[in-house]
């Protein structure tokens, strides 16, 4: 555990950064005067966290991984699951990520981000165009890829993260109530968002950011309701 520890403090601190490389078995063995078992079991679960790389082989060794969120974001959104969060929590913490990274889009995002914006758009008014195309998993996918594309144009990459766990949970509470009749309302409702982000209206977009995740949160507590009443 002290290897371990070491090296996660020393990630944290920005003292190893990504590439960095720590040796091989060997030498990180020789470097922490412990035999190679536990240094091969602290680079087992370091690995499995996504810290480091463990090659084998000429060459090979241990590196300082670089960053990839996205075991730690589904892992992330899992537990959230396993300790109970409900779907209202979900729906707050839409509202406190996405809303700020809204104001932040309208201030920040650059060429690239806004024609990813229109791409996911343009996907979510194909699909509710398309009727022998739709399908409620397709749509909700290709909603909450425009909710993501919104945080993402903040750049601020802990909002885009987190924003990505909210998704994994979030897809499960709106999903089962996506029809093409919904559908044409996000488009509305999503064309209005990024003409605000474009207009770099950072007020405007946070608001209809919040009425938004209001009317989605409202329409599944309905929902909910009609279906304990059945």
């Amino acid at each position: 555990m002290r290897v371990e520890k070491q090296i996660k403090e020393a990630v944290l601190d920005g003292k190893l950064q990504p590439g960095d490389f720590l040796g091989s078995e060997n030498d990180l063995a020789e470097q922490f005067q412990v035999s190679r078992l536990p240094i091969r079991e602290a680079m087992g679960r370091l690995q499995a966290l996504g810290v480091v790389d463990v090659r084998t082989g000429a060459g090979g060794g241990t590196r300082i991984a670089n960053g990839n969120d996205a075991p730690v974001v589904e892992a992330l959104a899992i537990q959230l699951k396993l300790i109970g969060v409900g779907s209202d929590e979900v729906f707050d913490a839409q509202l406190i990520i996405e809303a700020s990274a809204a104001e932040l889009a309208a201030k920040l995002a650059n060429a690239d981000d806004i024609a990813k914006m229109e791409a996911c758009l343009a996907r979510v008014e194909e699909l509710v165009s398309s009727p022998e195309d739709f399908t409620p998993e397709k749509l909700t996918t290709a909603s909450l890829a425009f909710h993501q594309s919104i945080v993402d144009a903040s750049h601020n990459q802990f909002l885009s993260s987190i924003m990505k766990a909210i998704s994994y949970v979030l897809y499960r509470s709106v999903n089962p109530y996506t029809t093409p009749a919904v559908g044409k309302r996000l488009v509305q409702r999503h064309r209005k968002m990024l003409a605000a982000i474009v207009a770099r209206d950072g007020e405007l977009a946070r608001q209809l950011l919040t009425d938004h995740v209001a009317k989605v949160r409202a329409k599944h507590g309905a929902a909910d309701k009609n279906a304990a009443g059945n």
